[in-house]
């Protein structure tokens, strides 16, 4: 198995090895980068979204906010909140697998995608899209509920299930019959077995292009959607080849 340096390493040389690999690269994110202005874009102009932020914002800056008004409005908030973040689960879930397997089939095959845009959008096609949906929609539910629990079990269901949508899509790339979703989820775990923690280091690295990302209001995921998606792509191949 790679280390995590080398399988950085070989997401950078796929994106920006030449201009012509980074312009397929960033095709092949655009629909996530797309998604996630929008989704921003949304939430932004909620109502419910503004007060709770703007309160959070008076408590981090050392003003009083009574804790009852404070719960009050997390209450209120909170049911749309958690409804709009599932949906995003599932848009951006859809959207990253669909960059990410294109990934995965360039590394394999060592030939430049085509019409990259329009196979990030794949699986949002009329014969993957219910498998897709119910197969994003119960490992977000399931990853939901173990931060619920207790936030360790959230990060282990996240790292367990992380290869579900990968496995799915090699099934959907070779035409073998589409399995049921808890198939998938087990088929993860049991290829995760022993490699969680790489996996939750190799996300822990991005949080610096996350924060870069936030500071320059999105600007920097034109960079760092596409390494995101090439880097999971790689740890997937690296598995799999293994």
């Amino acid at each position: 198995m790679q280390s995590n340096r080398q399988i950085k390493a070989a997401a950078r040389h796929q994106i920006i090895g030449n201009f012509s690999q980074f312009q397929i690269a960033l095709s092949l994110g655009f629909g996530l980068i797309i998604w996630q202005f929008i989704f921003s874009l949304i939430n932004s102009r909620s109502a419910q979204y503004q007060n709770l932020m703007s309160m959070s914002m008076k408590t981090m800056s050392g003003q009083t906010v009574p804790s009852d008004v404070y719960m009050q409005n997390l209450q209120t908030a909170l049911p749309g909140l958690l409804g709009s973040a599932f949906i995003d689960a599932i848009i951006s879930g859809m959207l990253a697998i669909g960059a990410s397997w294109a990934f995965v089939m360039w590394q394999l095959t060592k030939k430049q995608p085509g019409h990259p845009f329009k196979l990030s959008l794949r699986f949002f096609s009329r014969t993957t899209l219910k498998d897709s949906v119910i197969l994003m929609a119960v490992r977000s539910v399931l990853v939901f509920v173990g931060y619920m629990l207790f936030v360790i079990p959230g990060i282990v269901m996240s790292l367990n299930f992380a290869m579900a949508p990968f496995i799915y899509a090699a099934d959907v790339q070779t035409k073998r019959p589409i399995q049921s979703t808890t198939a998938y989820l087990r088929a993860s775990s049991a290829m995760m077995r022993g490699h969680r923690m790489q996996l939750l280091f190799l996300n822990i690295s991005f949080i610096g292009w996350m924060l870069a990302n936030a500071l320059t209001g999105g600007l920097a995921s034109i960079y760092v959607v596409p390494y995101y998606q090439s880097t999971m792509a790689q740890f997937y191949v690296a598995r799999h080849v293994n």
